[in-house]
């Protein structure tokens, strides 16, 4: 049995791990949107208070709530374009090795593209594969044999996919 955890690890750290993958499988797209907004949030209400604190000494924490929420929503917006950018540097890294260089563009704007329009799918189908990777990494710390585990966390994939994907 091969995991990252010690072999006299305790029932704790294992039991996080299962539920932070479980919450991963079926509501990550979720987690993952509130985690960005609150990254977002911190970041343009920090930069405010540094910035305005010294001119609006009484209503720098109204200036900085309000760059929360903005810095928020304008970090899950990036999320929508990063997803695509992702998709299109990597689509053509992996056309430039193939075709010549302008091909490769076509392929990296294309893809960038698909990305963009496709960002839910891809984070849900992203945050499955991460809690399906943890779930497999708890469940053979637990001592399930891996191939009764990969059983398990794919019924369980397929599930948090189709429950992440679907429309409302």
């Amino acid at each position: 049995m091969s995991t990252f955890l010690p072999s006299s690890v305790s029932l704790l750290p294992v039991a996080v791990l299962f539920v932070v993958a479980l919450a991963l499988i079926f509501v990550g797209k979720k987690v993952a949107k509130a985690l960005v907004f609150i990254a977002g949030g911190l970041a343009a209400a920090f930069l405010a208070l540094a910035l305005l604190t010294p001119y609006l000494t009484g209503l720098s924490i109204v200036a900085a709530i309000a760059c929360f929420v903005l810095g928020g929503l304008l970090a899950i917006f990036a999320l929508r374009l990063g997803i695509g950018l992702a998709l299109g540097i990597l689509g053509f890294s992996l056309a430039s090795g193939l075709a010549g260089f302008a091909i490769a563009v076509v392929v990296g704007i294309v893809l960038l593209i698909i990305g963009v329009v496709l960002a839910e799918k891809i984070l849900a189908l992203a945050t499955v594969l991460l809690g399906s990777l943890l779930l497999i990494q708890a469940l053979t710390t637990l001592g399930l044999p891996l191939i009764t585990a990969f059983a398990i966390t794919a019924a369980l994939a397929a599930l948090g996919t189709y429950i992440q994907t679907r429309k409302h």
